[in-house]
């Protein structure tokens, strides 16, 4: 597999000291040609040496730069004893051509100061303007003068490079606090955005919590939008009751199977080779929330991650209360407080709507109206209090003879109604009369709470379409048929005694006046 090469990037200024050396080299070559018939046979060997050390050095350089990949700011300094050596030599080579090389030596300086931290342009220039002042001391003997200049000239030189090294330390800081800034900036920006669409989160879910108290349709909802927000694909979300340890909703998105039940129900603590783990985001009273996710997700959680988290946790709190109170109160309308069954007006409702379903699909339904016999002078004698117990016990009785699909229902007062969908008048007949005999064989409680009283009902049978043909008429030959069952000596089941109009394949069904009457055409 062959790896794509890189090519190395240099900066501004390496680049212009690698052409500076270069162009310095041709030049110093071409000079050469001009140098020889004005110069001395010890000046002229002093001139090539310095020419061959300096092509030398340059060679030298490039193989360290473009062959064993050295740095340019190391290469210089690797390079650096031998230029102070060509500096020296041309210095004295030019002196007595109005000090020619003295500008080249400045240049060299700056370039090292461009290139160079300040600490080591200042030693660099400082030994550039040594080799320059020794060249000069090289050739003829200096007057006071002259040495003057000679020092000020060196000086010039390390003041220069000085300069030079200051303005580029600090275009390098206000560049590296230029780009810590735009670093900066861009995450705070990231940061921004993120807390942007986290409270756009927040207010989306707000909006979802309240516009619905349907909490079990929007809560698979919420979670997915708050997935998005932090930045999570699995995970799931726990609502929990501590005081009975049970989980009042729960919702999840992405693979979460991992997740154990106990650690699920914030019964037990992850250990470290867990895969998943739950955080509390809300804990209140009675109310826990738990948040699931993987480990190094939940780790990586921010404090906002938490704040957001937290927030909508509360949102959830106060919807799954707002639902929870919806659906009590949606109870309570239909429900009998004293006995918990369904009240008068549900009862209308499910009738009417089973009369409905077995009008379109051809079906029968029975309906039972079972009223408590002298249940006037059982509260007389044992109290309203003892009268409400026996009234719930035998509602309790009521269902669990029942379908689930049966509507058992307090009509008013003693009396009750069940609705039997897809019961002929026979099988209507069979359960009043379980009904009846259930309530007579059980013992009631008297005033002081013992076991002592005896309670019978009557009952009422009519079937749609055998004996009527709208829930008005239903309601109707069912109550008459409870009024025959009264009138007929009491703890009797009785169907309508009327003809009905109907087909002639529908059988009617009534009891004989005692208590174990059996059904008859």
């Amino acid at each position: 597999m062959v790896s794509e090469i890189t090519p190395r990037r240099f900066s501004t200024d390496e680049r212009a000291y690698v052409y500076s050396r270069l162009g310095l080299t041709l030049m110093v070559a071409l000079l050469y040609v001009g140098f020889v018939p004005h110069a001395s046979q010890f000046q002229r060997w002093e001139y090539v040496g310095a020419l061959v050390l300096m092509v030398v050095d340059g060679i030298a350089f490039a193989v360290a730069v473009w062959v064993f990949d050295v740095a340019i700011p190391t290469a210089m300094l690797g390079v650096l004893v031998p230029d102070l050596v060509v500096i020296g030599l041309f210095t004295y080579c030019f002196h007595t051509f109005g000090d020619a090389f003295y500008a080249v030596a400045a240049l060299i300086a700056v370039m090292y100061a461009l290139v160079q931290n300040r600490r080591v342009a200042i030693g660099v220039s400082g030994a550039i303007a040594l080799a320059y002042a020794v060249g000069h001391l090289y050739g003829e003997p200096l007057t006071m003068v002259e040495a003057t200049l000679l020092a000020l000239k060196a000086m010039t030189i390390v003041l220069i490079s000085l300069i030079v090294a200051n303005s580029v330390e600090k275009q390098k800081m206000r560049e590296e606090e230029a780009q810590h800034r735009a670093a900066e900036n861009e995450l705070l920006s990231g940061q921004m955005a993120r807390r942007v669409s986290e409270l756009q989160a927040v207010s989306e879910i707000t909006e979802i919590v309240h516009s619905s108290l349907d909490f079990d349709r929007i809560g698979p909802v919420v979670l997915e939008i708050l997935s998005k927000a932090i930045g999570i694909d699995a995970s799931c979300l726990f609502v929990v009751d501590k005081e009975k340890s049970e989980t009042l909703f729960s919702a999840s998105i992405g693979n979460i199977s991992g997740i154990p039940t106990g650690m699920a129900y914030g019964l037990t603590t992850p250990d470290s080779e867990s895969h998943f783990a739950c955080m509390p985001v809300f804990d209140h009273s009675n109310v826990m929330v738990l948040y699931c996710a993987k480990t190094d997700d939940i780790d990586g959680l921010s404090e906002e991650d938490r704040l957001v988290l937290g927030a909508v946790a509360s949102e959830l709190v106060v919807a799954l209360e707002n639902s929870r109170l919806y659906k009590l109160t949606k109870r309570l309308a239909i429900t009998d407080e004293l006995t918990s069954l369904f009240n008068y007006r549900h009862l209308q409702q499910r009738l009417e709507d089973e009369v409905g379903r077995a009008k379109r699909y051809e079906k029968q339904v029975s309906l039972l109206m079972i009223d408590a016999d002298d249940f006037k002078g059982f509260n007389d004698t044992q109290g309203h209090i003892a009268g409400d117990v026996a009234l719930a016990e035998a509602a309790v009785l009521m269902r669990t003879l029942v379908r689930e699909v049966d509507v058992v229902a307090r009509y008013g007062g003693e009396e009750f109604s069940i609705v039997l969908p897809e019961t002929d008048a026979a099988g209507g007949y069979v359960v009043a009369e379980k009904v009846r005999e259930a309530i007579a064989e059980h013992v009631f409680a008297d005033a002081d709470g013992e076991r002592t009283c005896r309670l019978t009902v009557s009952v009422g049978v009519a079937t749609f379409p055998t004996h009527a043909q709208d829930k008005e008429s239903l309601l109707r030959e069912a109550d008459d048929a409870l009024y025959h069952a009264k009138n007929g000596g009491k703890n009797r089941v009785r169907t309508p005694i009327r003809r009905p109009a109907v087909p002639p394949d529908h059988t009617l069904f009534d009891t004989a006046p005692t208590a174990t009457d059996e059904p008859g055409e």
